[in-house]
């Protein structure tokens, strides 16, 4: 219960903030950011930006606490967690090691081509493989998700 209070305490300070920082913005008027002269943008847009990465970092440690809060208080959940971050790591090595090569980066001298990216550099025979896993993490978790929504929907309708 304090807790509530103290957020919602917080919640109220840092809308009374970005309340008077909206305002001061309305009242300077948007001619001032868009010519930016005499660094106006920093004086209004810079310090909404840090606000809202405040406000940002404070929603994420807080969902962060009830949620660990929540796993460990429930031990069902905990191990529900646990199978479901098991199984997805091991879609992810099945996918690196499984289905992704990296036969499209091996160079010139193997037979292969050589990619270049935006930099300049060449794309290197570990990052041509991360990519091909991620893809092909994807598509199996896209799959897997088309299933489970296809069988809940056939499973309703033999239930009828």
């Amino acid at each position: 219960m304090v807790l509530h209070k103290a957020l919602k305490y917080l919640v109220l300070l840092l809308s009374l903030i970005a309340m008077g920082f909206f305002f001061y913005t309305l009242a300077i008027g948007d001619e001032a950011i868009e010519l930016n002269t005499a660094g106006s943008q920093a004086v209004t847009v810079s310090p909404l930006i840090f606000l809202a990465y405040v406000t940002l970092a404070l929603t994420i440690v807080i969902v962060l606490i009830f949620v660990v809060k929540g796993l460990f208080t429930n031990p069902a959940a905990l191990k529900k967690a646990g199978v479901s971050v098991g199984l997805l790591a091991l879609v992810a090595l099945i996918s690196y090691y499984g289905l992704a090569d990296d036969s499209n980066t091996v160079g010139f001298i193997e037979g292969g081509k050589i990619i270049e990216l935006d930099n300049g550099a060449q794309l290197t025979k570990g990052t041509s493989q991360w990519i091909g896993a991620s893809l092909y993490m994807f598509y199996i978790l896209a799959a897997v998700a088309v299933g489970t929504v296809v069988w809940s929907g056939v499973s309703k309708l033999i239930k009828k």
